[in-house]
């Protein structure tokens, strides 16, 4: 078959399938080249005799013999009670008639009436099979596997394939149109919950070299959750396997990595190999270098989204980005993980509140004595700018602000983009921020502050702390704490382990760091010797916020009891004083 028609005949190709349900017969008829007697006797008849035997025989050959003619054919003699093949070539004066009845005899006639092309008739078996004479059934096979092949197909006189494969034409030639109706037509089958969505984005890959690929993907315009798109889910992924047209095998979830599982569309290539079942790819180097270069094209195009129109890939990341991170994560290749990571968004210091940079966009604005990328995860922007850690940060660098917990899972995965360290503020605290003030050493050597860190020390008990130091730092917080571990690693620790109160400090060593320029921090040194439980119910408070702040606390239930005790005793306290005043 062809794009035209035969030189000798003016009948354009096409294929007719007519349904004779009473005589459970199936009859396809083609406009095609048809065969001689020679090539009809030696495809047909070595079939017919030995089965699949003479295929099989050549374990080379018979990998790569789905598609060519016979394979297919050699269905009919399974459901079949009886198979007659009427054929004529082009340019022969005859055509001949092929009947088979079943046992290993076969004939052929000579036939003057037959025109170019080939028609086979089937007279299915009473059995399973009859359900294939059934134009409903026929429909649904041609919908699901041959619906987009460029020949037309009539089934019972009403053409069926009437949708075009725009993958395997120039996108110049397609319309919005077009790719809406096929984007329906993709999703009605295998993910209905988008039935009345339309794509966001098209984008569309051809290349022959080194591998032929004919991709469409699409991204739905819905906010998709990963949930529908789980490991468990029965629909894996959008994406279906063509080779020239003909559907191979849909949920190919082969063709790409998981985390671009959100895509819909068709992936079509004459190179892939495939062994006799439909149902089964051979996973070689062909389908592993398909894999590679679909990722990196759809990475690359979103990454050109990106820089075309903001506002319109802020939308898309909305819906899509914790897919983009799931990618992170989850691939092995350091390259992989920085190719992706040019896609992230956080906003910064050096943003608008509800605007965003990228990482890219971030080095290119780095100070030139600046060695690292720096961020700071809190659940909001706001908290970001008043944590402690923030305070004490160097200003001259810019800080990517971090409220989405798997953003910080993210940057442990990836410890470096662009050749530059990916560092939080947290860490470039403890490691250039307090161990470096050379007035913390003062404070030490002043007997009574050095006696209230003892204090503290010794009340808060060496399970909430390591150890105690001062920080002398302008900070609107009186305590900071810093731990021996990744504070982004221990924050994941504490939302996924099975963690007891309090004992997920042991594991993280906590450093308390005082700042004695605090007021209250100023009026528990009076306090603590005068009032010591108060002092001690102050502290614990006071500790439990530097964990708050730091992202650490297991569970704040009881910071209520114990503030509300805090109030009562002040409240005494305040009315002792008073009666003691007042005559």
């Amino acid at each position: 078959m062809g794009d035209k028609a035969s030189p000798v005949q003016e009948i354009p190709f096409e294929i007719r399938i007519d349904c004779d349900v009473k005589n459970r017969k199936l009859v396809f008829t083609d406009t095609g080249i048809g065969m001689n007697e020679e090539e009809l006797v030696g495809l047909l008849g070595t079939i017919a005799k030995s089965g699949s035997k003479s295929f099989r025989s050549d374990e080379e050959k018979a990998e790569s013999l789905i598609g060519q003619f016979g394979v297919g054919f050699y269905s009919a003699f399974v459901v079949s009670d009886k198979v007659r093949v009427t054929t004529r070539k082009v340019d022969e004066p005859t055509g001949h008639v092929w009947t088979w009845s079943g046992g290993k005899q076969f004939e052929v006639e000579e036939d003057s009436t037959t025109q170019v092309g080939t028609k086979i008739e089937l007279w299915l078996k009473d059995s399973e099979a009859a359900k294939f004479v059934h134009a409903e059934k026929v429909a649904d096979v041609i919908n699901k596997y041959s619906y987009f092949i460029s020949v037309p197909i009539f089934l019972n006189g009403e053409r069926i394939n009437v949708m075009s494969a725009l993958w395997m034409m120039k996108p110049s030639e397609t319309t919005q149109e077009m790719h809406d109706t096929l984007f329906k037509h993709l999703v009605t089958t295998h993910h209905p919950h988008l039935k009345d969505d339309r794509p966001q984005y098209t984008f569309q890959y051809q290349t022959d070299f080194p591998i032929n690929i004919r991709a469409l993907f699409y991204v739905p315009s819905k906010k998709v959750s990963q949930f529908e798109f789980s490991a468990d889910s029965q629909h894996e992924t959008g994406i279906s396997l063509y080779n020239q047209r003909v559907l191979i095998k849909p949920n190919a979830k082969e063709l790409l990595p998981r985390f671009l599982r959100f895509l819909i569309g068709v992936v079509d290539s004459e190179d892939i190999p495939l062994n006799l079942s439909r149902e089964m790819l051979q996973m070689d180097l062909i389908i592993e270098k398909i894999r590679n270069i679909l990722k990196d094209r759809c990475i690359h195009f979103l990454v050109e989204q990106l820089k075309k129109d903001r506002i319109k890939y802020t939308e898309f990341y909305k819906g899509y980005s914790l897919f983009l991170k799931e990618g992170i994560l989850t691939d092995q290749s350091n390259q992989t993980k920085e190719d992706i990571a040019q896609l992230l968004l956080f906003e910064s210091s050096n943003t608008r509140s509800g605007t965003s940079t990228s990482l890219s966009e971030y080095v290119e604005r780095m100070q030139t004595d600046q060695k690292c990328i720096y961020y700071l995860y809190a659940p909001s922007r706001q908290l970001a700018e008043t944590s402690p850690y923030y305070e004490m940060f160097d200003k001259r660098f810019e800080v990517l602000f971090l409220t989405d917990p798997a953003d910080e899972l993210v940057f442990l995965a990836m410890p470096q983009f662009h050749m530059k360290q990916i560092l939080s503020v947290e860490q470039w605290v403890k490691d250039e921020g307090v161990s470096k003030d050379e007035n913390n050493k003062e404070v030490t050597r002043d007997p009574l502050k050095k006696e209230f860190l003892t204090w503290l020390k010794d009340s808060l008990g060496s399970v909430r702390v390591t150890d105690v130091k001062p920080n002398t730092s302008q900070s609107e917080h009186p305590f900071m704490i810093t731990i021996s571990s990744d504070a982004g690693a221990a924050r994941h620790m504490l939302r996924i382990a099975q963690i007891k109160e309090m004992e997920h400090l042991v594991y993280l060593n906590p450093v308390l760091h005082v700042n004695f320029t605090h007021p209250l921090i100023q009026g528990l040194q009076k306090l603590y010797k005068k009032e010591p439980e108060l002092a001690l119910k102050i502290s614990e408070q006071v500790y439990d916020n530097a964990l708050i702040s730091a992202g650490l606390l297991k569970d704040s239930s009881k910071m209520v009891g114990r503030l509300n005790k805090i109030l009562a005793d002040l409240l005494q306290l305040n009315t002792v004083k008073s009666s003691i005043i007042t005559p």
